[in-house]
């Protein structure tokens, strides 16, 4: 029981997702006596289900094989693993062989991924044990979610981005999609080292005071989740979407070209522009956006995608700017750095 207790403080105290992950496994492997625990990843875009091994805890001890921002090593498809394409059709545990499958079912039923135990047929009493401890693990994801997501929106908050934000740039070494295996969708081809960059965009919805005081604030914020809805939409499941505050949004892009960020983010002012909202009609967004490279300061890329969102609504906004090609065409300066002190 002393054990139990132990196990049940060490999960509930834990904040961080990656860890807490191996905290789970550790549990696992300790209180119903097997050699290896692994929690497999779970996510559904463009129409197909990827699965990947997220962390895995064995004798060699633990082993995390998703930072929570690259696109995983050893994500496929989950066609791949028959079992536990099984356990999230029917949402039940599975066994086969030398190892039981749990499902880490969401309140609102849906998965967060699995959890693949080794060993033999566990009795009644060990898989009362696990899914115990699965509840308490989902308890504090759910806590997790509702900490770091916006209330209106459903888009992650500003307190999260920050968390992103440096973990992005203490892991700076890429990775794009062309090593997702998948049954269904097109191979890309590997990319380039300069197809590595990640990429920041600020986004401002045009003139939304006067959306507010022509229409009241309940139809503004009924415009700032359409919007929200319209940006989930277009960018990928990997990629990382902040409501930064009122009508501004962040983008966090996984590495990319230079061309495809641009296209993203053109693509977004454009389904913004042409999309009707109820009462309010049309309108449109401005975009400034920068490249991410190892070195820089989060204050500094903050403040040059933000350089580029004025300029662009200074000529007229419904724009997007791209910081660096305004530097090099010669519309913005750039600033230097003389010790401590940072001046134009």
């Amino acid at each position: 029981m002393n054990r139990t207790l132990t196990h049940v403080e060490r999960i509930t105290r834990e904040r961080d997702r990656r860890r807490l992950k191996i905290v789970l496994a550790e549990a696992l492997c300790e209180l119903l006596g097997t050699s290896r625990v692994v929690i497999h990843g779970l996510l559904q875009a463009q129409g197909e289900t990827f699965v990947w091994p997220a962390a895995v805890f064995d004798d060699t001890g633990a082993h995390i094989h998703d930072d929570g921002f690259s696109i995983p090593v050893d994500m496929v498809s989950i066609d791949y693993y028959p079992l536990l394409d099984a356990c999230l059709n029917s949402g039940l545990r599975q066994t086969d062989g030398d190892s039981t499958l749990f499902p880490i079912v969401r309140g609102n039923g849906g998965l967060y991924g699995f959890v693949a135990i080794a060993g033999k047929p566990f009795d009644q009493e060990q898989i009362a044990v696990a899914e115990h401890l699965l509840a308490i693990y989902t308890n504090i994801l759910t806590l997790l979610d509702y900490s770091e997501t916006d209330t209106l929106t459903g888009l992650l908050n500003r307190k999260t981005f920050d968390h992103y934000l440096m973990r992005i740039l203490h892991n700076l070494a890429g990775g794009d999609d062309s090593r997702v295996r998948s049954l269904h969708l097109p191979r890309r081809r590997s990319q380039h080292p300069e197809a590595q960059d990640h990429w920041l965009a600020v986004l401002d919805i045009d003139h939304f005071k006067t959306v507010n005081d022509r229409f009241g604030h309940m139809i503004g914020d009924e415009m700032l989740i359409l919007v929200s809805a319209l940006i989930k939409n277009t960018f990928r499941a990997h990629d990382k979407l902040f409501r930064f505050g009122g009508e501004e949004f962040v983008i966090l892009l996984k590495p990319m070209a230079e061309s495809d960020a641009c296209f993203g983010f053109e693509r977004i002012r454009k389904i913004v522009e042409t999309f009707a909202f109820p009462q309010v009609g049309h309108i449109t967004i401005s975009i400034g956006y920068v490249r991410m490279r190892l070195g820089d300061q989060p204050s500094s890329i903050l403040e040059r995608a933000d350089a580029a969102l004025y300029w662009a609504k200074a000529q007229g906004r419904n724009q997007t700017a791209n910081y660096h090609s305004l530097i090099e065409g010669g519309f913005l300066e750039t600033k230097e750095k003389v010790s401590d002190v940072e001046f134009f």
